[in-house]
């Protein structure tokens, strides 16, 4: 079972610590992880737009060496034209991760459920926990 971040308290503090002091380590020595993310694909799921979080997310995927791909869910919700748990089990089977930025907190926690890879909360009407 992949292991999810869909608030902060999903990791302990310790982790956190470990998860910030990799990222200063990361962002002083950039050119030793160019290739960090080689062959990985993250999907972005957007219910709710923001510029910040695509800009932030593709870059780093971009400059890890792994790729990114946006998808908008404004003009098929999830839940409605598109079945969360079909959408996540398909997802998995072409992508490495997936992130999503949404307005209710049950869709974040159904793409988890049934995702066969890492999710990524990037905001629901509970928690914000990449900013």
């Amino acid at each position: 079972m992949p292991r999810h971040l869909l608030k902060v308290s999903d990791f302990s503090k310790e982790e956190c610590e470990k998860v910030i002091n990799r990222a200063i380590e990361i962002k002083k020595n950039s050119k030793n992880y160019s290739s960090a993310l080689e062959g990985e694909t993250l999907l972005m799921l957007f219910e709710k737009p923001s510029l910040r979080t695509r800009i932030s997310f593709e870059t780093g995927m971009q400059q890890l060496g792994g790729h990114a791909i946006f998808y908008s869910i404004k003009d098929s919700p999830l839940g409605k034209k598109e079945n969360i748990s079909d959408t996540a089990k398909v997802a998995s089977r072409f992508v490495n991760l997936i992130s999503a930025r949404v307005y209710k907190r049950q869709d974040v926690r159904d793409l988890a459920k049934y995702a066969d890879v890492p999710v990524i909360n990037m905001l629901d009407d509970f928690a914000h926990p990449c900013q």
